[in-house]
């Protein structure tokens, strides 16, 4: 099964809320998923309903397992990252340190470059979410420096926060749509009750089930299914 790579260039585009929503919507559409916060805000959980001071295991603990929510597995990888072992595993060629039985779905926060550069070579499909703001926009050349962005193969890019009421957000779809074509493999628009869900301690689609982010997130998540192979097991409930 796949790791899929969640990892923006830059902080504030959405990626641990896209990571969360993949991770949801491939288990509403049958798969086994583990989704791993490596990140050291801890926040993934919280798109779950999860409350702060609730602890997620470590994926270094083999005596335990994951908290399972709306079936999703859900692990901390934020000790494993300063684990010397941990390192020396994903530094060898061929070798992974995930279930090869599950769909893993890792959130990398922006700034853990280093990461982030390790995972890639174990990852099918690198996820990076976009904001329509000139400074996420000019990012791109960050993405995997000194590789143009247009010949990165494993990367989809998907464009978080649409307002097409905005015109440097109308523009940017266009930008982006023409730089990688099928490669901007999803749009999601901008809801504020997306916020309020996350604020209310709640998935977005129990919060506010007519958000007009949530066909955007199941596109999203049936798109980046066939780019990775993947064969949908069940068809979720309308």
């Amino acid at each position: 099964m796949p790791l899929i790579l969640c990892h923006s260039p830059v902080g504030g585009a959405g990626t641990t809320f896209l990571t969360a929503c993949l991770a949801l919507g491939l288990a509403a559409r049958g798969h086994d998923v583990s989704a791993i916060d490596f990140t050291h805000a801890d926040a993934l959980k919280l798109f779950f309903g999860m409350l702060p001071a609730q602890e997620i295991p470590a994926m270094t603990d083999a005596t335990t397992e994951g908290i399972v929510v709306d079936g999703v597995e859900l692990l901390s990888g934020y000790a494993a990252v300063h684990s010397g072992a941990f390192g020396r595993l994903i530094a060898r060629s061929g070798a992974s340190p995930f279930d090869s039985e599950r769909i893993v779905i890792a959130d990398v926060a922006s700034a853990d470059l280093a990461l982030k550069t390790s995972l890639l070579p174990h990852a099918a499909l690198h996820l990076c979410p976009l904001v329509p703001q000139p400074t996420s926009l000019a990012a791109l050349a960050k993405v995997q420096p000194g590789t143009p962005t247009i010949d990165l193969e494993q990367t989809v890019f998907v464009l978080n926060q649409v307002d097409d009421t905005r015109k440097l957000s109308r523009h940017s779809q266009i930008f982006l749509r023409a730089l990688f074509g099928d490669n901007l493999i999803a749009t999601v628009r901008r809801d504020e009750a997306v916020n309020e869900a996350l604020a209310s301690f709640q998935p977005i689609a129990r919060y506010a089930k007519q958000s007009v982010v949530l066909p955007d997130l199941a596109a999203m998540t049936i798109a980046i299914e066939a780019r990775c192979g993947l064969v949908a097991a069940t068809e979720p409930a309308e």
